[in-house]
């Protein structure tokens, strides 16, 4: 390169960003020099190395020195720090974050927990379960799905942690499938887990839940060939259909009686609606098959549900706390049906007003049985309050008043009956005070005809003493 005249070709000339000469130019200052930094520490990388080795010492080193590590801040790789020790199984790790820094075991990082990554690690049984345990002792919760549909108890089924599957089995929905329709049972099969298949099938887990790929658990063994899991699962069945009476009410008629005349109602679709709340839905075609009605469902009793074909008892379990809880609740007479304000009232309403009379009446039968039941059983653990006995026998004598003056009622309007049947009842134009009366008083007819209709047909069968209508 040509330089201009006075200047030499040595290498201390300084260059600009342009390819100008600068630091021979007069007037031009001397560039300071530069000054060495000192690296800062990769927190991320240290972290996730000193967890991976099982280094305490350093996990609590670097933890303190960073403010957004200690509040369950996540790392440059992508999960937090509880979620890196629960799948490498650091006990110490995990037990110094979630009990030292208090860090939410239940936070959820993309729909996951620290329990789903505990249960899918690949570390030895051994080790999960003590993590595993760790955080149920925190207050770690189990029935949580992530953004795939899948449970703590498939991760663990799919991993083989048997010790952990027994932990867990328990708090878990073995009716849960995730988005493709595999249940936990799903995944003991196709990863080859026969010890937590057996597991499974005696928790009550369903054989013959279908997946997305139209297959059954046993169809899923077979095609993989594993045999001993194919020969624990029961031969396929053909499947049973639902008589139509469970699935709804075809008629009115079947409100007011029995598939005869002269038996009471069943109410066979409500047993549906009950199992569904229980979460035992898949269990209805074997009430179906015993042709049982509402009346008989309410009172059921564990040996009962034994007889029946319920053979696990956490499926029992299930139905029968289900129950208790129906009968907890205390009857409203708001739910009764109420008259309609409408100038004409046809005999169609009065057969609603029966038949929603009678469906309480027929629920409040089998509380008492319920009740007496569970009091008989209890013996000597149950103490006996004399303040609520004494209320109780004065709600019972007025309510023999009550069907005594009811039973007056319907006397007197059995004589003044018409020979054909009323088809309409006109409400006189009068005040509101009169309609209300005029109201209550039918009401108080149809509970009368209701209450001496029962006594005939099934109160009769309840022998409780001292009951005489």
């Amino acid at each position: 390169m040509y330089l201009p005249a006075g200047y030499d070709d040595s290498d201390d000339d300084d260059f600009d960003d342009f390819g100008y000469i600068c630091s021979s130019y007069p007037g031009t200052k001397p560039k300071p020099p530069k000054l060495e930094q000192t690296p800062t520490e990769d927190y991320d990388a240290l972290l996730y190395n000193a967890i991976l080795d099982d280094d305490l010492a350093e996990t609590k080193r670097i933890i303190e020195q960073d403010e957004y590590f200690r509040c369950g801040g996540t790392l440059r790789q992508g999960w937090p720090a509880l979620f890196y020790a629960c799948f490498e199984a650091k006990q110490d790790i995990v037990e110094y974050l979630v009990q030292e820094l208090q860090i939410d075991v239940n936070r959820q990082y993309s729909l996951q927990t620290a329990l789903m990554i505990a249960c899918s690690s690949t570390q030895p049984t051994e080790q999960v379960f003590q993590v595993v345990r760790l955080l149920l002792d925190n207050g770690a919760i189990i029935g949580v799905l992530d953004q795939y549909g899948c449970s703590p108890l498939m991760f663990a089924c799919k991993e083989g942690h048997l010790a952990v599957v027994k932990e867990i089995v328990a708090e878990s929905s073995l009716l849960s499938a995730d988005n493709e329709g595999n249940t936990a049972l799903f995944y003991a099969v196709n990863n080859n887990r026969l010890d937590v298949v057996k597991v499974l099938l005696r928790a009550g887990a369903q054989t013959h839940t279908v997946n997305r790929q139209g297959y059954t658990p046993k169809q899923c063994a077979m095609n993989r060939n594993y045999a001993e899991i194919a020969e624990l699962l029961p031969a396929e069945e053909t499947p049973y259909e639902l008589p139509a009476k469970y699935l709804s009410y075809s008629t009115f008629h079947n409100f007011i009686h029995g598939d005869r005349v002269q038996d009471p109602p069943g109410y066979h679709p409500d047993l549906g609606m009950m199992l569904l709340g229980m979460g035992s839905e898949s269990k209805l075609p074997v009430f179906a098959q015993a042709n049982m009605d509402l009346f008989h469902f309410l009172i059921l009793t564990d040996d009962r549900l034994r007889d029946l074909g319920v053979k696990y008892p956490i499926e029992r379990k299930r139905i029968l706390l289900g129950l208790y809880d129906f009968h907890l609740h205390k009857w409203s007479k708001n739910s009764l049906w109420t008259m309609p304000k409408q100038s004409t009232l046809d005999f169609y309403d009065i057969l609603e007003a029966l038949e929603n009379m009678l469906k309480h009446l027929t629920v409040m039968h089998c509380s008492l049985l319920y009740t007496k039941a569970l009091t008989v059983n209890a013996g000597s653990n149950v103490m006996p309050r004399v303040g609520q006995d004494s209320d109780l026998n004065q709600n019972l004598a007025e309510l023999h008043s009550k069907v005594r003056e009811f039973k007056v009622h319907i006397n007197g309007i059995h004589e003044l009956s018409s020979p054909k049947p009323v088809l309409h009842v006109t409400a006189p134009n009068v005040s509101s005070s009169i309609h209300r009366k005029m109201c209550t008083l039918a009401s108080c007819v149809i509970l009368g005809g209701m209450v001496v209709y029962l006594k005939s047909k099934w109160f009769t069968s309840c022998s409780f003493a001292g009951w005489k209508f």
